[in-house]
């Protein structure tokens, strides 16, 4: 299973130790993290995702709350929380402001890479072991999808 504990633990950790001017950032958070899907599919470190929420501190001078997706961005509160209820299950860069330098951020996004890498070598294994399955019944249909998968794979681990 595909643990998420960590994205709730940090996203508490800010809730506790950081002042948002906009209380609608609180709830955000607190919805975000009560939502498997939504905290399953939320990162903290793939800045190229098509949906990305930025919240930021009270002692950083900047709008507590901007939400892009497809270059459109949004302050209100209220859209934001209906985008991410009615899109659970799509990726999500959740980006935090901070007005000093937090060393618990920056270990939750090394956390964050490592258990991705482990989740795609994992995925490397799975799929190998399926291309075997293919090859002993000779379904070649079915080995070139997976080979094809395994490449995609093994090209994003790099």
């Amino acid at each position: 299973m595909r643990k998420t504990s960590f994205k709730k633990d940090f996203i508490n950790y800010c809730l506790y130790n950081y002042n948002f001017k906009d209380h609608t950032a609180v709830w955000i958070l607190n919805f975000i993290k009560s939502h498997p899907l939504i905290t399953h599919n939320i990162s903290f470190t793939k800045s190229t995702l098509n949906r990305k929420l930025r919240i930021a501190e009270i002692n950083t001078n900047r709008p507590t709350l901007m939400f892009e997706k497809d270059g459109i961005i949004t302050d209100d509160g209220e859209t934001i929380f209906h985008e991410l209820n009615l899109n659970k299950t799509d990726g999500l860069y959740l980006e935090f402001i901070l007005a000093s330098d937090d060393q618990r951020y920056h270990q939750m996004k090394s956390e964050e890479l490592m258990k991705n890498d482990e989740i795609l070598l994992e995925d490397i294994e799975t799929l190998e072991n399926l291309i075997d399955e293919a090859l002993i019944s000779k379904d070649k249909e079915r080995f070139l999808e997976l080979t094809d998968e395994l490449q995609k794979l093994t090209k994003q681990r790099g």
